[in-house]
């Protein structure tokens, strides 16, 4: 009995790619006895992707999900999953980097029950990249860098994935940008993942689709998944995360006010703080807390708390400056890097207060869905 796969393949002006793909994915896939269907989900491409994917299904065993715009390759690859009929699914990219060759490999894997998860991988013995100039690579490190907490796959940025149903079915997959690996890898149900090699080979034809806007959606969907796995955590790095923009905001008026218009320091950080706040709850409620509760009761909340902060952060600062500094015989001029300092240390001090407040308090409604 041949085992029936669904090659699962999100694109987007990838007409001039997918002739090969499909061709070498049959070939790769007969040779080994595996009965395979391609799945094609195409965002609306303006150069004619979706019309030619249904020529190629006169000939070719193709199921075509045509969607109205372009919708990104993630969500793309959950409407693949619906569409598919296999029992196990293959997820890899339209322009002929990821090699179908490989495919008979991560299914033997598979079905042997080494694993659930078969991750196609350029950074294990073997695996390689084509001619990757030294920036991508050091994105493509950092990016690694950024999800190693999530799993101890070594490659877990590759989109060329083997996995049995069994691994997504029941699981809410709600993936931010193009890396949909990481999010099966995260949340889907399995107990071994095995690793590849793979040459990773520069796109053919087309353009790439990378670009500063998916590098940020990549990073907010790390810090999701970190909220899936440890949501305290999460929250608070990205708490003071805003905190530090705000103590930078901060720091920079404090400086301003007491160098350039000799305003007594105190005073000078009061007015800091006056438009950090606002910064800082803005941020918050889109970002740390993604928040609709109401504007006028969560600013005033926050503002009560960060008020309570501020007289902590002055009384902290006035014991730093006026007492421990001439304690240690410290000279203070206008702007001294050690007020600078002093104030910083006086900010990290007080963040965890504010957090666990606004947390309980101002975004109580956010928190209880943690």
């Amino acid at each position: 009995m041949l085992t029936t796969i669904s090659v699962v393949v999100p694109t987007y002006n990838e007409k001039e790619n997918l002739e090969e793909l499909v061709s070498r994915i049959r070939v790769a896939c007969d040779h080994a006895g595996i009965d395979s269907e391609v799945v094609i989900v195409d965002d609306n491409s303006p150069d004619g992707t979706g019309a030619f994917a249904e020529e190629l299904a006169r000939t070719n065993k193709i199921r075509i999900v045509r969607r109205v715009g372009k919708l990104g390759l993630s969500s793309a690859v959950v409407e693949g999953f619906a569409a598919s009929s296999g029992s196990i699914i293959i997820i890899m990219d339209a322009d002929l980097s990821h090699p179908p060759e490989k495919i008979p490999e991560m299914v033997s894997i598979l079905e042997s029950g080494e694993a659930e998860v078969v991750v196609g991988s350029r950074y294990v013995k073997g695996g390689s990249v084509e001619n990757w100039p030294l920036t991508r690579r050091l994105i493509s490190k950092g990016a690694t860098l950024l999800a190693r907490r999530l799993t101890k796959v070594r490659d877990p940025m590759s989109g060329f994935l083997a996995l049995k149903r069994s691994v997504i079915e029941g699981v809410k997959l709600d993936p931010v940008g193009y890396k949909i690996g990481l999010e099966i890898l995260v949340k889907g149900k399995y107990s071994k993942v095995f690793e590849v090699p793979i040459r990773f080979s520069n796109r053919k034809a087309g353009k790439s689709k990378l670009g500063g806007g998916e590098y940020l959606r990549y990073t907010d969907h790390v810090i999701r998944l970190y909220e899936y796995r440890k949501p305290w955590l999460a929250k608070y790095l990205k708490f003071a995360a805003i905190g530090g923009l705000g103590a930078l905001i901060n720091t920079a008026i404090l400086w301003t006010a007491n160098e350039i218009f000799f305003v007594y320091y105190l005073w000078a950080a009061v007015l800091a703080f006056c438009v950090a706040v606002t910064s800082n709850y803005a941020l918050n409620r889109w970002w740390t807390y993604r928040s609709k509760g109401s504007v006028p009761r969560q600013y005033s909340q926050f503002l009560i708390v960060s008020v309570l902060g501020l007289g902590l952060n002055l009384a902290l600062l006035w014991a730093i400056v006026d007492q421990a500094m001439p304690a240690l015989h410290i000279a203070r001029d206008r702007a001294s890097v050690y007020l600078v300092i002093a104030n910083l240390i006086a900010i990290f001090a007080v963040s965890i207060f504010n957090f666990v407040a606004n947390s309980f308090w101002t975004f109580r409604a956010e928190t209880r869905r943690i």
